[in-house]
């Protein structure tokens, strides 16, 4: 090979000033003439190198880059094919190449060609990429919770520095968990080869030492005249440990929370009219076994102020008299930087909904120390009137678009409003589809002009279970449901539902389609055969419903629904409902007509209101229904009632993660029928579906008869069922094992059945007596309302299992009655209300 085909290694440091290169051989032979003799590239050279800077760039090559692609690593060079060789532009794309941070080693090589040009070469050795990531130590934390602080990526180049943070972001995690002492120590380990890693790649390690939690023994408040530690306390998530400390993270350190604990206590003194009152540095001590943290928090309370006055400023819409009506606070009121900021709020939302997207209120105040009082000032900057320009909507890999844009209030081209953005918000949220929805607001293409997007992260919406397990209430249950309450990402519900148990079978196929055709209409409809026991008969039907609903506005809706099925009563024990079921004789033949069948042809009428932030899972908002049901011969019906009724249910967040519920119901059948309202239609309430703390269906009007067989045989207890219900239910949801679903409740329930027709009245249950008004068949008004109405109390807890929700709840009857038990424990699949 000629000397002109040699590859030189260049060393950029070496190229300084005239070229001066060493070069050698590549196969291995005799040293090239005038080249050192051991090949040292920096070595002494001869008047014979020929020299390299100044020669012209044939091409740019690279070599030993894996994961960098070349032309990533080109756009960081000084040198260019078609250039000339220079030593300093050479150092110059070494720098380059460095300052990437994708690479260990640099080297630059030469070879000269034929032609008297050079192709630049540079050699890389490539930094290790990430093969796999692995967490040890993590007990009480999961490696769920570490994955969402992690921000490394796998296949990437190691960076030290943003190991370093991941690492840190461990330990801030597990500070804000409580875990005060706990250490996080990483560690770069080479990946094995037995595992087929290549040579490059390596392992990240992250170790936790977590130690123990750091409880709190005490919190104390030093300097507080005014306010007691009590009231102090009540307002801080931060509280020393207690008794059922055990079930959750309070009574732990943590020292996010504290910090924010005390900004709530100067806060809460300024809303008290302490305007001066300031929270000093506080005073923390770790006990010596590093158990137990002491907590103490100095205050400067100073004097209560008073506001003497309160004025408007600046670009008014209307006059100050117009928008002090806009506010709460007042002349005379104690100074409350709390209603000042809402005041603030509700002023700049007030020019939001007339398009002013930019206006922003200012309150000023000026304060006079030697009377204790302040002058408050409102100073309104309103801009331009803003449009919305584009509306956006990120995130929804499955839902339509059209399934989302028609929960807003707002649309293109329209003025800016505030207020119906945040209801757009609500009303996709409520759709239950998303675990989070938010918005943000830009500057569009002019400064008139807005534009607004949606950021949606979608949840699983379909189920498929197939479960079994035991019930207090009906033993054994096995159920299969396939369901998805977005079906297709059109926003519609198409559930298969089969269950069994000792006291239940139900087959359903239900479909709703919440826009029937892109329009304002709801249609759903449902096929079903049920049977349900009820102790002494079952009550068996198969048919189908039939509704339209129209929105009258977004909260109220109303609807229409026909129904047709064809049911019979089982009388005597059964398995499963009436599978297998035997008839056995009616107790007395004066109630036989009660255990009637037949078909049920009826019309429903209802109205509903739904303001509910969550239709699957509400933690805020109203829900109301009224209805009315008419089934006669008219409708073709041989069932002949008419009931009407209704319930309304709240929902709000009393305080941190604690929900409080409560669902009361209203419900009256009559009939026409000479014979009355047969048990089929009547109320038979008591248990876990309803009023806790008492057996199931054990509630309302009870009927002493005689038993079939031989006179002079012992009166038996029928229960008879009401034609009117009335129930109560109040609780308090809140998590105890977030990471799996598990929740605590306590609850309140009134309720009862009562019986509104005389042939029930003025015979037979006259003259065997009720042995409580409790239990009378005979309604008596509003005594009866009053001191017949059975309450309970109790507590339980809630588990989002995989088969579905399972409810275990312990009730205790307040007014127990003669053979009633003292403590009713149920569980069952399914949600409440």
């Amino acid at each position: 090979m000629s000397a002109r085909l040699a590859r030189i290694a260049l060393i950029a440091c070496a190229l300084v000033g005239p070229a001066t290169a060493a070069w050698a051989q590549p196969d291995g032979g005799a040293p090239v003439p005038g080249a050192p003799a051991d090949g040292d590239p920096s070595g002494a050279v001869g008047d014979s190198v020929p020299t390299l800077a100044g020669r012209p760039i044939e091409r740019i090559e690279f070599r030993g880059n894996r994961k960098v692609e070349a032309d990533a690593i080109r756009v960081t060079l000084a040198s260019r094919p078609g250039g000339l060789l220079d030593g300093e532009r050479v150092r110059q794309d070494i720098r380059g190449m460095w300052r990437m941070g994708f690479f260990a080693d640099v080297v630059a090589e030469a070879e000269i060609t034929a032609s008297g040009g050079v192709i630049l070469t540079y050699a890389v050795t490539e930094k290790p990429s990430i093969r796999k990531i692995y967490v040890a130590g993590n007990d009480e934390l999961d490696l769920e919770k570490i994955n969402e602080v992690l921000d490394l990526e796998l296949d990437t180049i190691v960076d030290i520095s943003k190991v370093k943070r991941n690492r840190d972001a461990i330990s801030k995690l597990y500070l804000d968990s409580g875990y005060y002492l706990a250490t996080v120590s990483y560690e770069i380990k080479p990946a094995p080869a037995s595992e087929g890693a290549a040579e490059s790649e390596v392992d990240v390690w992250f170790t936790v030492d977590e130690k123990a939690k750091i409880k709190i023994r005490s919190v104390e408040f030093i300097g507080n005249h005014a306010l007691s530690d009590d009231e102090l306390r009540s307002v801080i998530a931060t509280q020393r440990e207690g008794a059922l400390s055990f079930l959750s993270d309070a009574g732990t350190y943590n020292q996010e929370a504290f910090e924010r604990d005390l900004l709530i206590v100067a806060a809460h003194y300024w809303d008290k009219g302490y305007a001066e009152a300031r929270v000093g540095t506080p005073q923390v001590r770790l006990s010596r076994d590093k158990r137990y943290m002491y907590l103490a928090i100095p205050i400067t309370e100073g004097k209560i102020y008073t506001v003497t006055g309160v004025s408007f400023k600046g670009d008014l819409l209307g006059d100050e008299a117009d928008h002090l009506r806009r506010v709460r606070i007042r002349p005379g009121m104690v100074f409350a930087r709390s209603t000042i900021a809402e005041d603030r709020e509700r002023l700049e939302n007030y020019y939001k909904n007339q398009g002013y997207a930019y206006a922003s209120v200012m309150p000023l105040t000026k304060d006079d120390r030697a009377n204790r009082t302040t002058a408050l000032t409102f100073e309104v900057s309103r801009g331009k009137k803003v449009y919305f320009e584009r509306i956006s909507i990120r995130g929804n890999s499955k839902t339509r678009d059209k399934v989302i844009r028609r929960e807003m209030k707002i649309a293109e081209g329209e003025l800016f409003n505030i207020t119906n953005l945040e209801i757009s918000k609500n009303r996709i949220t409520a759709l239950g589809f998303f675990e989070e929805v938010t918005y943000a607001t830009s500057k569009g293409s002019s400064d008139e002009f807005v534009e607004v997007v949606f950021e949606i992260k979608e949840r699983a919406t379909g189920t498929f279970q197939i479960g079994a397990g035991f019930s207090s209430v009906e033993n054994f249950i096995a159920q299969a449901q396939v369901s998805q309450n977005n079906l297709f990402g059109r926003g519609q519900t198409l559930a298969l539902q089969a269950q069994l148990s000792s006291l239940r079978q139900l087959f359903l196929l239900r479909f709703v389609e919440p826009y029937f055709l892109d329009s304002d209409w709801t249609f759903a409809f449902d096929l079903y055969r049920q049977s349900r026991g009820f102790g002494s008969f079952s009550r068996n039907a198969s048919g189908g419903t039939l509704t339209w609903g129209y929105p009258l506005t977004y909260e109220a809706r109303a609807f229409l629904t026909y129904k047709l099925e064809d049911v019979s009563i089982t009388t005597g024990s059964s398995g499963f409902a009436d599978l297998g079921a035997t008839r056995a004789p009616i107790e007395a033949q004066s109630v036989a007509n009660l255990y009637r069948g037949g078909v049920t042809s009826s019309v429903k009428g209802s109205l509903s209101w739904d303001s509910r932030n969550n239709r699957l899972f509400p933690t805020g908002g109203w829900y109301h229904t009224i209805f009315a049901e008419y089934a006669d011969r008219y409708t073709g019906s041989e069932n002949k009632f008419f009931r009407w009724g209704g319930f309304t249910r709240y929902y709000k967040n009393v305080w941190g993660p604690f929900v409080l519920k409560i669902n009361a119901e209203l419900g009256i059948t009559t009939s026409t029928d000479p014979l009355g309202v047969p048990i089929s239609e009547r109320y038979l309430i008591g248990g876990i579906y309803d009023v806790r703390g008492y057996s199931p269906r054990t509630l309302g009007p009870k009927l002493r008869t005689s038993q079939p067989g031989d006179i002079g045989q012992p009166l038996g207890s029928l229960f008879l069922g009401g034609n009117m219900q009335v129930i109560w239910n109040s609780e308090v949801e809140f998590p105890l094992f977030q990471r799996i679903g598990i929740s605590g409740v306590v609850f309140y329930d009134m309720g009862n059945a009562y019986n509104l027709e005389d042939r029930y009245c003025s015979g037979l249950s006259r003259t065997s007596g009720a042995t409580s008004i409790k239990f009378d068949p005979c309604f008596r008004g509003f005594d009866s309302l009053v001191y017949g109405i059975r309450k309970s109390v109790g507590f339980g807890f809630r588990w989002q299992s995989p088969i579905g929700p399972l409810r275990f709840e312990w009730g205790i009857p307040l007014d127990r009655q003669e053979g009633e038990e003292p403590l009713v424990f149920e569980f069952t699949i399914g949600n409440f209300f």
